[in-house]
């Protein structure tokens, strides 16, 4: 399904595609690169800040970077999760450079070396792929250092 989150192949009140559009993946090697990513990611971050902050920076990650990218460019290949992938990402790297007991990485098991693949492999998809995917862990950046401020 393309043009999931094209401003230009949306019509009257479809802003819903900004958040459905990525669910919808290019082919099955995107999908099982995505969901192996946010399995991995869920795995080493999920029990630390909870359910539902980790719905919310996927969430944001995706529509923000999808939504900003989208009104600078004729965006009709707009599909995958990735973008909310990098922004829990970057919330990972930022709470280990936080706090480097609170999530206790270490590569050498399966969530930490994938993630780290992920993280660098993912940006060879294309120009597109990479900038939505910089947009994501920007915004995870930012999220992550916001409920840090709350939280203390």
């Amino acid at each position: 399904m393309a043009g999931g989150k094209s401003f230009n192949n949306m019509q009257g009140k479809e802003w819903y595609r900004l958040l459905t559009g990525s669910f919808f993946h290019q082919n099955i090697l995107h999908l099982l690169g995505n969901a192996y990513a946010i399995y991995f990611v869920g795995v080493i971050l999920e029990d630390k800040i909870g359910s539902w902050s980790f719905l919310a920076i996927y969430l944001i990650g995706n529509i923000v970077a999808y939504t900003i990218y989208a009104i600078f460019s004729d965006y009709t290949k707009g599909t995958g999760a990735s973008p909310g992938t990098y922004a829990l990402i970057a919330c990972i790297i930022i709470l280990h450079l936080y706090d480097k007991t609170f999530l206790n990485l270490q590569f050498g098991n399966w969530p930490v070396n994938y993630t780290f693949v992920y993280l660098i492999l993912g940006n060879f998809y294309g120009i597109g792929a990479f900038i939505v995917h910089i947009l994501g862990f920007s915004f995870g950046t930012i999220i992550t250092l916001i409920l840090l401020f709350l939280k203390y």
